[in-house]
């Protein structure tokens, strides 16, 4: 039995990996914000990616119901606008929380189950906005900054734990139909205890979004192939790499 927990899995792209993980054959545990919390399904889980309580109940529930941990698949995310000049530190940390540290805390409960499995992988989803702005990210920052702070993190749990044989990817998702925005609002609405939720970062309407089932299966091929960077739009990633490296090389070597 290959298991796999996907957490954000309720809607986006986040459903679309658990529901490919599930037509090819493993067992998906889907945990979410958005599951009701007094369910006791085996299968659908709720969670607070900012609780730690209820991280702890979720990690107790897998440890008492399943043990080994092939695939931690990681959607979670939020986004939001801002300036520098005027964003506030208790925002900015309520964007880290959500897109780096809950992160960081469920690698770190569930490496244990991980190490159990024969062949441990790790997916986390970034934003192609964490390799910086793009014309379509203006007022992104506190999205730009948590989700390229992400990506360091990525970086350093793929190098350290390989040599323990885990796969670490990234996903760089990019213009994806989801509920982001509307998720993010009603978090951020809990969070700062709003009146009513203030949606924020849509994508621009002139954008042309592709649904999350059209590109699941591709995901997931890659994932479990070994890739390390995977991409929707992979043009899109190296184009904006191969730019700021060309800054880069001007401004280091004076070309």
């Amino acid at each position: 039995m290959r298991t796999t927990l996907v957490l954000g899995a309720a809607s986006g792209i986040g459903k679309g990996l658990a529901d490919e993980m599930h037509n090819i054959g493993f067992v998906v545990i889907r945990a979410d914000l958005a599951f009701p919390k007094e369910s006791h399904q085996k299968l659908t889980r709720y969670v607070d990616a900012t609780d730690e309580e209820s991280i702890a109940a979720l990690t107790h529930f897998f440890a008492e119901n399943y043990g080994a941990l092939d695939c931690l698949v990681i959607t979670i995310g939020a986004i939001d606008e801002g300036r520098v000049a005027d964003y506030k530190v208790q925002e900015l940390s309520w964007m880290i929380d959500i897109n780096l540290l809950s992160v960081y805390r469920f690698v770190q409960n569930f490496i244990p189950f991980l190490r159990l499995s024969t062949k441990p992988r790790i997916l986390l989803t970034g934003s192609a906005a964490g390799l910086g702005a793009f014309e379509s990210t203006n007022n992104l920052m506190p999205y730009i900054i948590s989700k390229h702070a992400l990506i360091g993190y990525f970086k350093a749990l793929r190098d350290e734990l390989s040599f323990a044989g885990f796969q670490v990817s990234l996903f760089l998702p990019n213009r994806i139909k989801g509920e982001l925005s509307k998720n993010s609002a009603e978090m951020r609405r809990r969070f700062f205890n709003q009146s009513h939720p203030s949606i924020k970062g849509m994508q621009p309407p002139s954008l042309q979004l592709v649904a999350p089932e059209k590109i699941a299966k591709e995901v997931v091929e890659k994932f479990l192939a070994g890739k390390s960077y995977i991409s929707n739009n992979p043009s899109l990633i190296v184009d904006k790499l191969q730019s700021e490296l060309s800054e880069i090389k001007k401004e280091l070597l004076d070309e």
